[in-house]
């Protein structure tokens, strides 16, 4: 359909109109143009007329329901992969950073120390070896002197010998009476660290005396001689005493009168605490308690001698000294 259409209100008019119908403004030099509205207004003129005529187009339309549209389908494999491909990257990022976070603290203990002392490293110290993996040669049975007996070890780790002082050092347990000596080895110095033990045996060369067995009666005659006397007893000393205490020839209270009141045990010259002190390490084998001390120091100023007040102990039924005699298998008296 060809029309005018108004500059002013854009209504559509017919192509031989010189003025405007809804507004009136002159048309003149307004293009003729093809109007698809204008031929749907002339429609909708013409179906409005059509409506008057006939009453049954007054009816409403019939609307028939909208068939329901199918959902829209989830894709979870697809979703899933995205999801698994977000997290390798992630692991792969942290990695990253962890790497490089790692790189620059070994940087930093590399420098660390100001230059003057260089960092401690598993590279710059090296571990210690561990003593107990060093070599001992066999040691063999020492003689009883009566003094301590020491031994001239020669350890060596593979082609190394150890320096005593250096390397490690030694402690020795037992090692002046007759039996098993203890010797504790440990490790010093920037090279060796730990520690072991080995043993070795002193000897008397009598079968009495050498006894496992008679090894307590061995001790007994080593302290008396020790405490009373001030010395170990010779090697034919202790071979003569503990035969004689062992067969029971002697008694332990017999025994120890013969040390305590001897032309040797005088000569020392001891005070009567200083006596009665050694007394009690040798006879009970234990220090001597202040109550007891010094009531039988009162005894010994008040006139009672010396041989009465400890015969009077040792010879008490019960007492101290026959328990202990009893304990090793010597007649007490």
């Amino acid at each position: 359909m060809r029309v005018k259409i108004c500059t002013s209100c854009n209504a559509a008019n017919g192509e031989k109109a010189t003025y405007c119908r809804k507004c009136d403004e002159s048309l003149e030099g307004v293009a003729i143009v093809e109007s698809t509205e204008a031929a749907k207004a002339d429609a909708s003129r013409k179906a409005l007329k059509d409506s008057e005529k006939d009453p049954k187009s007054h009816e409403p339309p019939v609307v028939m329901p909208r068939r329901p549209s199918a959902p829209t389908p989830i894709y979870w494999p697809f979703i899933l992969s995205m999801l698994s491909l977000l997290g390798m990257f992630i692991l792969i990022v942290a990695f990253a950073i962890s790497s490089a976070n790692g790189d620059d603290q070994t940087s930093y203990d590399r420098l660390q120390g100001d230059g003057a002392t260089p960092a401690v490293t598993a590279e710059t110290t090296p571990s210690r070896i561990d003593i107990s993996e060093v070599m001992v040669g066999d040691i063999a049975d020492q003689t009883y002197t009566g003094s301590e007996i020491t031994i001239p070890f020669s350890l060596s780790y593979n082609d190394d010998v150890l320096v005593e002082g250096t390397d490690y050092t030694v402690t020795y347990s037992g090692n002046t009476a007759v039996g098993v000596v203890t010797v504790l080895f440990e490790g010093t110095g920037p090279d060796y660290a730990g520690s072991f033990e080995t043993t070795y045996n002193i000897v008397s060369g009598d079968p009495v005396c050498d006894d496992p067995a008679n090894r307590e009666k061995v001790n007994f005659v080593i302290r008396m001689n020790a405490a009373m006397l001030g010395r170990a007893p010779t090697l034919e000393e202790l071979v003569d005493e503990v035969n004689r205490i062992a067969s029971g020839q002697t008694t332990g209270l017999a025994f120890a009168d013969e040390i305590m009141f001897s032309e040797e045990c005088d000569a020392r010259a001891l005070s009567d605490e200083e006596f009665l002190n050694w007394f009690y390490l040798g006879a009970l084998n234990r220090e001597a308690d202040e109550a007891g001390l010094q009531y039988n120091i009162g005894l010994l100023a008040d006139g009672m001698s010396r041989e009465d007040l400890v015969n009077n102990i040792m010879s008490a039924p019960g007492g101290e000294f026959e328990v202990f005699c009893n304990s090793i298998g010597v007649a007490p008296y």
